[in-house]
């Protein structure tokens, strides 16, 4: 080979190699970003997963809650009731005392009036002159109004104690029977309660455990959204459509779903979406 050709030919392997080596970066830069996509997913997919499983364990608590009926409401209302019925009974209590203070005092008063009105009564016989007679007159009648005054208010605090009395009476009736429909309620949840502890203590500590391993977002997140929807946070998509609301998912958020790499709520019922398949080998 003459000295031109071998130089054509180590140009051309320069130029390969060359074309190799600014090829190389750009392979490696595709290489990163497919693994950042991947472990993205990957990420998402076990954030999806636990988002699943925690909602399978709220919906076996809410099973249970069920059961449970009502009792939980009706006791805190009964509680609530009760309260109410003691502040009032305390109020009309302290009322009734304070009218019986004051009868007790006026009874005193018209006790003293009347035995001073006896002795002035008498002494008026002994007065010196008419002048001295109608000033002890002039005292008993002063006297006598003081109590006949003390008497119309002790008529009426005995009306306003009869009536206090018979409301106390009543709402002492009304809060035992409040007071025995709670212990009855209660002796039935703690029954029940005693049924499901063992398997409701074993799903909190499942849900804790769950929890713990989620970011803050995503468990506000969730939590928000079971806080309305009680163990049915989140919804399985079927076909296009959400198993939660039974609405059409769109096509293009149906991919994006599919995929996998960000959380999306369903735009009917709020519910976050998981793919069918994501969940076929639970």
């Amino acid at each position: 080979m003459d000295e031109s050709n071998e130089n054509i030919v180590n140009a051309s392997e320069s130029t390969e190699s060359g074309n190799n080596e600014s090829n190389l970066p750009d392979a490696k830069i595709l290489e990163y970003f497919e693994e950042g996509a991947i472990a993205k997913k990957e990420s998402y997919v076990k954030i999806l997963l636990m988002l699943y499983e925690l909602t399978k364990i709220d919906e076996e608590l809410a099973e249970i809650d069920d059961e449970k009926g009502d009792l939980p409401v009706r006791i805190e209302n009964l509680k609530e009731r009760m309260a109410v019925v003691e502040v009032h009974l305390t109020e009309d209590k302290a009322k009734l005392k304070t009218f019986e203070s004051e009868e007790k005092a006026l009874n005193k008063e018209n006790k003293n009036l009347d035995d001073k009105v006896t002795k002035y009564d008498e002494s008026k016989y002994k007065a010196k002159n008419n002048k001295e007679y109608d000033e002890i007159t002039k005292q008993i009648d002063a006297m006598m109004e003081t109590t006949d005054k003390n008497d119309a208010r002790l008529k009426e605090l005995k009306s306003y104690q009869e009536n206090l009395v018979k409301g106390i009476l009543e709402m002492s009736k009304s809060y035992e029977e409040l007071k025995a429909e709670l212990k009855e309620d209660t002796s039935h949840l703690n029954s029940l309660n005693k049924q499901f502890e063992e398997e409701e203590n074993e799903l909190i500590e499942k849900r804790k455990v769950i929890l713990e391993k989620l970011e803050d977002k995503h468990k506000t997140l969730y939590e928000r959204i079971n806080g309305s929807l009680k163990g049915e946070a989140t919804a399985i998509v079927r076909k296009g459509n959400c198993s939660g609301c039974y609405n059409s998912v769109p096509p293009q958020r149906e991919i994006e779903i599919r995929v996998a790499e960000d959380i999306f709520l369903c735009q009917s019922c709020g519910r976050i979406m998981i793919d069918e398949k994501l969940i076929e080998n639970i």
